[in-house]
């Protein structure tokens, strides 16, 4: 691990220290040696300038998402990259067995490029107020597109396992997608329409062209600091409902 952190020398050393605390903790997760050499493969691509800090982020925010599970229960069963049925099919990220308790958890972040898109007026929800620059609502909108995107490949996903678990889309707290934009988009997955307050809801039905199978079981929020596997603030990981009275703590 060392010699591997030692080419993200771009990282601060502290956060380094903690990847490999974490790994450290995550070694009795089956498979784990998996995203050990994907992060091996980064960090030699980083090296050669064909890498990216953004790859690098995504890969430890998987990390932070086991070490985070593994500290509520350690005495689960976890698998990186469980098989599903057919071996030649997609995997999801993460399965955690608790007695009769099992998950299928998918992991995703969010980075939009730095453009500007000309804002469409005419898909803004009737009776709200659309307050953001041509930048800002490019981003707000590659994230949501994003997150249409990884949804559907997650149903995908999941469909190659056999039923009795639950499932979970996690995705990070902050950064381009906060809490309150992924209860806008839970809302749509959950009733089929947008909420009226959400102002680009008409936007995202024009862009769906295809509904969900609605088989994601729940959509989690993790608030990690970009540069750190602790919290920001007094915000816990949290299930995010449709309603912000849907909420609940995260538990395995």
């Amino acid at each position: 691990m060392n010699k591997v952190l030692a080419r993200l020398e771009f990282l601060n050393a502290s956060f380094r220290e903690e990847i490999a605390s974490a790994y450290a903790e995550c070694v009795c997760v089956t498979n784990i040696n998996a995203w050990y050499r994907r992060l091996d493969e980064l960090s030699v691509a980083i090296q050669s300038g064909t890498g990216t800090f953004r790859q690098i982020e995504d890969h430890v925010f998987e990390l932070k998402i086991m070490r985070y599970l593994k500290m509520l229960s350690d005495d689960a069963e976890f698998v990186y990259e469980p098989p599903g049925i057919d071996p030649n099919g997609r995997n999801c990220d993460l399965s955690v067995i608790r007695g009769e308790r099992r998950f299928l958890i998918e992991i995703k972040s969010f980075h939009p490029e730095p453009k500007s898109r000309e804002i469409p007026r005419k898909y803004v929800a009737q009776n709200n107020i659309l307050c953001m620059d041509e930048r800002t609502y490019h981003n707000y909108r590659a994230t949501r597109g994003h997150l249409m995107d990884v949804t559907k490949q997650t149903e995908e996903k999941f469909a190659n396992y056999h039923p009795g678990s639950k499932t979970a889309l996690a995705v990070p707290d902050g950064f381009y997608l906060h809490r309150e934009d992924l209860r806008d988009f839970v809302f749509l997955y959950r009733r089929g329409r947008p909420r009226d307050d959400d102002p680009l809801g008409p936007m995202t039905v024009h862009n769906l062209r295809r509904g969900f199978r609605g088989s994601v079981d729940e959509f989690w929020a993790f608030p990690f600091e970009q540069l750190s596997f602790h919290l920001e603030g007094a915000r816990l990981p949290s299930v995010i409902g449709p309603l912000k009275r849907d909420d609940r703590v995260i538990k395995v």
